[in-house]
């Protein structure tokens, strides 16, 4: 229930990840607003720490990055992403807010594939709510 821009602005933004990204406790990024590819930052999820790096921003539609360097010997190559979709009907705004994630597991990570879908799952889930929460109120500020 929260209009599109601000829903942007909160992704965009990567100190306010802090704020509806649960699981994540730090985050250094260059710069801090995120606006085109290439764009890089390091997060501190679960208390692993991951390099990323902005692969995708198209402003109110798609925010993709990928992860560069991480301690899990689950991927060969991994990236993450989330899709908006502007839903307003005439009435309240409104977003659908869509995780996408694409992963070149390893052998491992190949054994691990169910794990790691109900990780991300779970992470994921609650901070896009968190996110639309977020969005919605400063909106209504």
């Amino acid at each position: 229930m929260a209009p599109i821009g601000a829903c942007w602005e909160l992704i965009a933004d990567q100190a306010s990840w802090l704020q509806w990204f649960d699981n994540m406790s730090s985050v250094d990024a260059t710069p801090w607003l995120w606006t085109e590819p290439g764009q890089t930052r390091v997060v501190k999820v679960n208390g692993l720490k991951v390099h990323e790096e902005a692969i995708s921003l198209i402003p109110e539609q798609e925010y993709a990055f990928a992860i560069r360097k991480w301690s899990l010997p689950i991927a060969k190559k991994a990236a993450e992403g989330i899709r908006l979709e502007d839903r307003t009907d005439g009435g309240s705004p409104r977003t659908t807010l869509t995780y996408i994630g694409a992963f070149e597991p390893t052998f491992v990570g190949k054994l691990a594939q169910k794990i790691l879908t109900k990780q991300l799952t779970a992470a994921w889930g609650p901070a896009l709510k968190n996110l639309g929460e977020l969005a919605a109120a400063n909106a209504s500020e």
